[in-house]
């Protein structure tokens, strides 16, 4: 069965996904790249990793 939800269950998701987002925005900044191009490459690649 499931957890309910807590608050302190949920922290470091939210803290590694706050961490996520400032790396991809100063990334795709010094890159010259489109943020929403990279962060979408990172998920592909999460999702569907080359063997």
């Amino acid at each position: 069965m499931a957890e309910p939800y807590t608050e302190e269950a949920w922290a470091p998701w939210r803290e590694a996904a706050a961490t996520f987002q400032a790396l991809a925005t100063a990334h795709a900044e010094a890159a010259g790249e489109s943020r929403d191009e990279l962060e979408m490459a990172v998920k592909m690649a999460v999702l569907h990793p080359e063997p």
